[in-house]
């Protein structure tokens, strides 16, 4: 191409140059990392970095072919896959101290273009790899009531790890490096919930869970009443109550005058009511006169004609 205008042979010159550079920089087109960026610390502290090859045999001289992972300074051949031939492996150690490394992949090959051969390698961006010291497997169940304590199985638990259940962060118990358990919150019930592992401000989600509405118990087998009879009884649950109490369906004007009495035995996290719009206030917080209307609404003889 024969370019006359000074200023136009420029333009052209600096566009050549800007291709030229783009080319050099761009990613290998013969290989691709399919490595993950990270993976479980594991006690044989070998780990498994993958590519796959895109380079055309009848392009090279195959016998020419070396595929190799860089890492540490050092070259290591790759091995293919027996059933996938077009991926190659190379299971590279690195001891329980370490926890990152550089690495990147090489393709050295010769090209024969009529009768020419050419020597060219490809090598992939420099990436990083790192090793997780904490990962969760698996949670103890798939469903649980409100309150329950359900199990985290993993590795490399510590006592500052924590279980987020939706946006609730639950009560979380250390057990062992292997095994945590976490307390359901009081959320709403027939719902999935995810949950998530939180460690060294990671975030990881672990698996949904269903939320069950929890059972109550009576310490009596049965009670018969006549008109005018008053009886006592004891609703018990086998599982402690967790974050804000648990959901009581209150209907006696008798329970809320013991919860006014002495609202830190019976209830230190409040009493809540819902109104009719669907929101919810507690019931301590209400003046005297309105929490007075409210128990004599409760009152069957009150509402007596």
């Amino acid at each position: 191409m024969k370019v006359n205008s000074p200023m136009l042979k420029s333009i052209f010159l600096f566009s050549s140059k800007t291709l030229l550079i783009l080319s050099l920089a761009g990613c290998s087109k013969t290989l691709t990392n399919v490595t993950p960026d990270d993976a479980q610390r594991n006690p044989s502290n070998l780990y498994r970095f993958t590519t796959q090859c895109n380079i055309r045999m009848n392009k090279i001289i195959p016998e020419t072919l070396k595929l190799s992972l860089v890492i540490d300074g050092e070259k290591f051949p790759l091995k293919p896959y027996a059933l996938t031939p077009s991926f190659y492996y190379y299971d590279y150690f690195l001891d329980s101290t370490r926890t990152d490394a550089k690495y990147f992949f090489e393709a050295c090959y010769t090209t024969n273009n009529r009768g020419k051969r050419v020597e060219r390698c490809d090598k992939t961006p420099l990436s990083s790899f790192k090793i997780k010291e904490h990962f969760c497997s698996c949670l103890g169940g798939e469903r649980a009531p409100i309150s329950a304590e359900v199990k985290v199985l993993g590795q490399g638990f510590t006592s500052g790890d924590l279980i987020q259940v939706g946006e609730y962060n639950a009560v979380t118990q250390f057990i062992s490096e292997n095994v945590i358990s976490f307390q359901v919150p009081n959320v709403e019930t027939g719902k999935f919930y995810p949950v998530y592992f939180i460690s060294n401000g990671e975030k990881n989600f672990i698996g949904n869970l269903l939320i069950d509405q929890g059972l109550l118990s009576v310490d009596t087998d049965g009670i018969e009443f006549v008109t005018g009879d008053k009886e006592e009884i004891t609703i018990y649950s086998s599982m402690k109550a967790g974050q804000g109490g648990l959901y009581v369906n209150v209907t006696t004007p008798e329970m809320l005058r013991k919860v006014l009495a002495n609202p830190k035995k019976y209830a230190p996290s409040g009493v809540y009511i819902v109104r009719i719009h669907g929101t919810f206030v507690n019931f301590l917080d209400l003046s005297p006169e309105i929490q007075e209307d409210i128990i004599k609404r409760l009152d069957p003889e009150s509402t007596d004609l």
